[in-house]
């Protein structure tokens, strides 16, 4: 029964409460932009993980939790999440006026792939300890709409604090 309600807490206020992180990156100046922080890095760390791991993964990097997970992967995930984000600040720095600190950026390239890959091992366990395999049906071949955003969950307020606390943009 407590189980139960950790987990309806869990999926009705915290994932929302984490997921809001973007409203408030919007409302930030330049947030129209800003926003595409956390999806940036959960997209590509999300892709780069996978098809680096699917190319040339061999060693696998949680067994217990989410068996096709590879230590090539995770590397790939990392490696194209801070390219990503990289790539995003030499957009913006040509098409704005904001200046960029591009060690910042890589620092947030580097700790949203972390995250965004943790975030991805969280909503796994989950789907392991519930005895699931995917959260719906609604996109075929992936599992389901909460796949595309786990990462996202904890990407976004991770890159909103890191935005608050350690600026890479001025304008």
């Amino acid at each position: 029964m407590f189980r139960h309600f950790l987990a309806a807490l869990a999926s009705g206020i915290v994932v929302p409460g984490m997921i809001s992180c973007l409203i408030s990156l919007k409302t930030m100046p330049y947030g129209y932009l800003l926003v595409f922080l956390p999806v940036i890095s959960a997209a590509l760390t999300d892709s780069g993980a996978y098809f680096t791991g699917v190319a040339i993964g061999k060693r696998k990097a949680f067994p217990k939790i989410s068996p096709g997970k590879t230590v090539e992967g995770c590397i790939g995930g990392l490696i194209a999440g801070t390219a990503g984000l990289l790539l995003f600040g030499i957009v913006l720095a040509n098409t704005t006026s904001l200046t960029v600190i591009y060690p910042i950026l890589a620092l947030y390239g580097i700790i949203g792939a972390i995250v965004t890959e943790l975030g991805d091992l969280f909503f796994s366990l989950i789907k392991r300890k519930c005895n699931i395999k995917d959260y719906g049906k609604l996109i075929p071949g992936h599992g389901g709409v909460l796949d595309r955003f786990d990462s996202m969950t904890f990407a976004a307020p991770t890159l909103y604090l890191l935005m608050i606390l350690i600026p890479s943009f001025i304008s």
